[in-house]
């Protein structure tokens, strides 16, 4: 029945228009499986503003994510999937769902689509493609270099660093007055929070719009079905899905007629955040 869900969900993400699920829909539910670790002490939200499409230039996406800190762990990803998973975990302790859930559900839209987990010296990212896919690497050494700078962002003072990783030129903005050596994504090392940074072409932008110390869980998804996977692979897999999505629709799905629908090959190019 998981594997039926996603199917179902799946197919509806390549629809125009808003999703609504007839009244008459009802489907068993599935356990939410996962890994808690800690509560949250500090939540950084940044506003990421990104364009993985070379070929449109103007067109960004807008996303709201959040980086979760605790003493031992952290996490970034989009908080609509915090949000998403929250109703996840609701419906689980549900034996059967309708179509009220799932167009609350299905109202939730996740944009920024990776979650990095940090645990010690090691990152575990995940991505839903078809399934979830997983690998882990060792936290990036990065070489920061500061250099002359200043500007204010929620009230606190910055200062300016640059930085170069797998492809990518940064520009960093850091705040001592929180001294944790923290940042979005996988970007940290600098003497306090990184409150903004943005590669050289504007490709990649996150910058914070709101603090916060409410205590959150961190965890990370524990399904049996994760593919475990290189980053080699990981990076394939995610270049083939953004580039032609519909190549990883395999189940099928019907018109109210009773007639297959057909899902168009798309062809996109696709420009991630790491070149190399």
């Amino acid at each position: 029945m998981k594997f039926y869900l996603f199917i179902f969900s799946f197919a509806l993400s390549f629809f125009s228009g808003q999703t609504i699920i007839t009244s008459d829909f009802s489907m068993k539910t599935s356990p939410f499986e996962i890994i808690n670790f800690e509560n949250s002490t500090h939540n950084v939200y940044y506003k990421v503003s990104f364009s993985d499409n070379p070929i449109s230039k103007g067109s960004k996406k807008e996303a709201i994510c959040i980086l979760q800190l605790g003493n031992k762990v952290s996490k970034f990803f989009d908080y609509n999937q915090l949000r998403k998973d929250s109703l996840t975990e609701k419906y689980s302790h549900q034996s059967t769902i309708g179509a009220k859930e799932m167009n609350e559900f299905f109202k939730i839209n996740v944009l920024w689509n990776n979650v990095v987990f940090k645990n010690n010296d090691v990152i575990t990212f995940q991505d839903r493609f078809k399934s979830v896919y997983q690998y882990e690497e060792s936290v990036p050494r990065l070489n920061w270099n500061l250099v002359e700078g200043d500007k204010e962002i929620l009230g606190y003072k910055c200062k300016k660093a640059t930085v170069k990783h797998r492809g990518r030129e940064y520009i960093a903005w850091y705040t001592i007055d929180i001294p944790i050596n923290k940042g979005p994504y996988v970007f940290e090392g600098l003497p306090g929070l990184i409150m903004e940074i943005e590669d050289r072409d504007q490709k990649y932008h996150f910058v914070a719009v709101g603090i916060g110390k409410k205590p959150l869980p961190i965890y990370i998804r524990n399904e049996k079905n994760i593919f475990k996977t290189t980053r080699e692979k990981f990076r394939n897999v995610e270049k083939t899905y953004k580039e032609n999505p519909a190549a990883f629709f395999t189940g099928k799905a019907y018109n109210e007629d009773g007639t297959p629908i057909i899902l168009k090959q798309q062809n996109v190019r696709y420009e991630p955040i790491e070149i190399e």
